[in-house]
């Protein structure tokens, strides 16, 4: 048993107002005959014509269906988390501006990229040239291919750049390259041995949330492993190992470390100024390890973490209907006769089951004491149920899992959809009509569907009987 999304329709919208995309999809559901009670979940991305609270289509949609749960792409909100994060300290704000400044100053000039290819070659005659990537401004996850490469072409860079700056006669970018030099200091290289390991790991994370046959169940386990990961990495060790790795980059490419904590120094208070020196010094930030430790990596990691439990386990009703939903794949909410009473309740009285509390706590208590799933997803509940015919048995627990399992996780599919699009609308097809644009991206996106030609033949000539049909 398997959800399916499937590809409708093309529509063309003349006003993005939240009234006019609540027309067009009223209109769409209705030439389809579909039911909007039918809807049970609702995913867009986080624009406020889409999420509104008040006029967004998203709040359009449940005034007439109360129960078309609204769910934000997770792919966008993990990318959202990411650039709330980059944004926590000065430190990495500068440290993405000099990644980006460096790879412009490199990739947009033909003569400054063949001399940086030629740098790698002499330095690193044995490994593959790699080229400088692009920050992506929407998809912050994809920032770890960057990351990784500057990491490891970050000696030929400085080398390249000191080069430039030293040749004779002077090139016009020696100021330029000048001013990377000096942006590439001892900051820089512990920004970059800090977000690379994040980067890669939620990279790994938001390429789980855009499969297609991604349930919401199996979306919150790698959630709570991408937050389980940024508790462990927030502990003093970790840090002392990254420092010391930074330390040792940075004098393996002659870049000066500093000796002075940067910034200026905390007054001391003056109820400390006649106490103890040992008191004075705990007050203070005694070492340079310590001043990065706590204003670059714990503030980093710090609103990391809060913008992960913010964003996908905050507070709402949808949030809380979800995280009811997802109780349900858990066997150790279920095991005592008093538990998950609150969570039946809740689930019964929103998906208008009144009086089938006792019986869905009954079914789940039973369901997971008889059946062992591989996993906590809905997924593998699903093929329990098909294997056992357990529909049967566990009515109101199996419309719930179905519901979750319709609840929509991204909307990766809808936009790959958007590049099929490049591909049909050649320039060959400019002038192709809206309606068979439309059918066109049907063929070309559902592909797996099978197609009756001789049902397909037998259209042809009733809409054309005269006329002879070339085969």
């Amino acid at each position: 048993m398997t959800i399916k999304e499937r590809f409708v329709q093309l529509c063309d919208v003349a006003s993005t107002t939240g009234e006019a995309l609540e027309n067009v999809v009223m209109k769409l559901l209705e030439q389809n005959n579909f039911n909007i009670q039918d809807v049970c979940g609702q995913g867009y991305d986080g624009a406020a014509n889409m999420s509104g609270r008040y006029n967004g289509l998203q709040s359009r949609i449940q005034r007439q269906n109360e129960r078309a749960l609204y769910v934000h792409c997770h792919a966008h909100c993990l990318n959202l988390v990411l650039v709330e994060s980059a944004k926590s300290n000065k430190h990495f704000v500068d440290f993405f501006t000099v990644v980006e400044r460096l790879y412009t100053f490199i990739a947009n000039s033909t003569k400054r990229h063949a001399a940086f290819v030629d740098t790698q070659k002499a330095m690193n005659p044995d490994q593959r040239v790699l080229e400088l990537q692009r920050l992506s401004d929407t998809r912050w996850s994809c920032r770890e291919d960057a990351l990784k490469t500057i990491r490891k072409v970050l000696p030929a860079a400085l080398q390249y750049l000191r080069d430039l700056r030293e040749c004779d006669p002077p090139d016009l970018a020696a100021g330029e390259a000048k001013m990377l030099l000096s942006s590439i200091d001892f900051e820089f290289l512990l920004c970059l041995e800090i977000a690379t390991p994040v980067f890669m790991e939620t990279s790994v994370a938001s390429k789980v949330l855009q499969q297609d046959d991604l349930d919401l169940a199996a979306a919150y386990s790698v959630l709570d492993g991408v937050l389980k990961r940024v508790v462990e990495l927030r502990r003093d060790n970790q840090f002392s190992q990254i420092y010391n790795t930074a330390t040792t980059i940075a004098e393996e490419n002659d870049i000066s470390i500093p000796t002075n904590i940067p910034g200026r120094q905390r007054k001391v208070p003056a109820k400390l100024k006649y106490t103890s020196k040992s008191a004075r010094e705990d007050d203070a930030v005694q070492t340079l390890e310590e001043y990065y430790r706590g204003r670059t990596y714990y503030t980093f990691l710090d609103r990391l973490r809060q913008e992960l439990e913010r964003r996908f386990y905050g507070e709402g009703k949808t949030r809380d209907i979800v995280m009811s939903l997802q109780r349900l794949t858990d066997p150790e909410q279920w095991k005592d006769i008093g538990q998950g009473v609150d969570t039946a309740h809740s689930l019964c009285e929103f998906y208008g089951l009144q009086g089938e509390e006792t019986n869905l706590q009954t079914e789940l208590r039973v369901f997971h004491a008889s059946y062992k799933c591989p996993k906590r997803t809905v997924k593998s509940m699903l093929e329990v149920f098909k294997e056992n015919n357990a529909n049967v048995i566990f009515p109101t627990l199996f419309k719930l899992i179905k519901i979750y399992a319709t609840l929509p996780v991204s909307t990766a599919a809808v936009e790959r959809s958007f590049s099929k699009l490049k591909l049909v609308k050649s320039r060959l097809r400019n002038q192709c009509g809206q309606e068979r644009l439309s059918d066109l991206l049907l063929l070309a996106i559902e592909k797996d569907i099978g197609i009756d030609k001789k049902e397909v033949l037998k259209i042809f000539v009733e809409m054309a009987p005269n006329r002879r049909l070339l085969l």
